[in-house]
């Protein structure tokens, strides 16, 4: 005797085997496979017929992956283009602003010393800092607003 409420149960655990795991389309992908069962059911159809017309309909747990994978992917990928740079623009903050601090600092100790201010040099640390910590900045940024930007479906 076919089980309908164990064959949506089957069905759903095949859905959670190929990775379809996300509570909300899982639920909603359900709630339509129950809608198209109980339609069937309503136009005469057994519950066996019912629930293979509507797993037809609905579609197959692979190829569902394969559309969830399409849309999931590019939403992954802006996620994590964000996270990575909004790391490498602190990184690159955190690299130049304590060679901004040191060379002020060497600066107004040389000018209370009486150096002339064009004579002031850069030391090797701060130029090092400014060099790396620039590019890393403005990577981190545009790689950050990468993130942030919205494609077209």
């Amino acid at each position: 005797m076919f089980d309908l409420e164990q064959s949506v149960s089957d069905w759903r655990k095949q859905m959670l085997a190929v990775g379809i795991q996300t509570p909300v389309p899982l639920d909603e992908l359900e709630l339509h496979l129950r809608e198209t069962i109980d339609q069937r059911l309503r136009a005469g159809f057994t519950a066996q017929v019912a629930f293979e017309s509507a797993v037809q309909q609905v579609g197959q747990p692979k190829s569902l992956k394969t559309e969830f994978n399409k849309t999931e992917r590019p939403f992954m990928n802006r996620k994590l283009a964000l996270l990575v740079g909004i790391f490498i623009l602190l990184f690159g903050t955190a690299m130049i602003l304590p060679a901004l601090g040191n060379h002020k600092h060497h600066n107004e100790a040389a000018l209370a010393a009486g150096a002339n201010y064009f004579s002031i040099e850069w030391a090797h640390n701060e130029v090092v800092g400014l060099a790396c910590g620039i590019p890393l900045a403005l990577g981190g940024l545009a790689t950050t607003v990468y993130g942030l930007k919205k494609r077209k479906a």
